[in-house]
């Protein structure tokens, strides 16, 4: 039986997390019913139905989210990489040529 409170709960909290784009509360919420989310199925109730597009609505937005912190994430990782390889090959005033 598919339990639509459990959905509008999920997709309440979800959405809110996403406004507040509070990236940790989202991995928590999604890892904490990952079983859930996979089993949600096209039911034969259109009210359903549409509750469970508002929730991949919310779903996607958050994985967007996810997505372009861990884009500008990997990007300043980068940036501080090339900075400490610059700063390693400097030799100092002493060594100057």
């Amino acid at each position: 039986m598919f339990d639509v409170s459990r959905l509008m709960a999920l997709s309440a909290t979800l959405e809110q997390s996403v406004d507040n784009q509070d990236v940790d509360a989202i991995q928590e919420l999604c890892d904490a019913n990952d079983a859930f989310i996979l089993s949600i199925t096209p039911q034969s109730n259109p009210a359903d139905n549409d509750k469970i597009r508002h929730f991949i609505a919310v779903h996607q937005a958050a994985n967007t989210l996810i997505r372009n912190v861990h884009a500008e994430l990997q990007q300043q990782l980068y940036q501080t990489h090339k900075t400490r390889k610059g700063v390693s090959k400097y030799k100092g005033v002493k060594y100057a040529k």
